[in-house]
């Protein structure tokens, strides 16, 4: 939403309503992540376990074609960089969903109804040093 001030400046402000649809959104990828049945698999296919259906699409007899293995352990490699990348991204969601949610703490009562440009780039730099530090793992907004 935009407004003018009283020195015809645009102002731009971010209501907290919009910060809170943003946070659900970021919550409903966090659900997408805990309840996708192949995310789920990362972890056995990284281990070299490939289950269920999708572990047919590799070749299973290393004893009987040569390649197999070298399939095989390439394919727990990607899966592997994936778990990683997916950690870092959760990282992100849970971040931006916990700092979003907690706008008034984080700014103060002095943020009324509406955050400005300003104080939506301290949240988003916010979001991203507690998605760096907590590898994943939930992050405690500051207040």
């Amino acid at each position: 939403m935009a407004d003018d001030n009283e020195d015809d400046e645009s102002v731009t402000s971010i209501t907290e309503d919009v910060l809170l649809e943003k946070a659900k959104k970021f919550e409903e990828l966090l659900l997408e992540f805990t309840s996708d049945a192949v995310l789920l698999a990362l972890p056995d296919w990284s281990a070299g376990k490939p289950n269920g259906d999708f572990g047919q699409i590799l070749p299973g007899n290393p004893k009987q074609l040569n390649s197999a293995a070298r399939v095989q352990a390439g394919f727990a490699a990607v899966c592997t960089q994936l778990e990683g990348a997916l950690d870092k991204l959760q990282g992100v969601t849970k971040s931006g969903s916990i700092n979003l949610r907690s706008v008034k703490e984080i700014l103060g009562d002095t943020a009324g109804d509406a955050v400005d440009v300003t104080e939506m780039w301290e949240i988003l730099g916010m979001i991203q040093r507690d998605a760096q530090q907590s590898g994943g793992s939930a992050p405690s907004p500051e207040k």
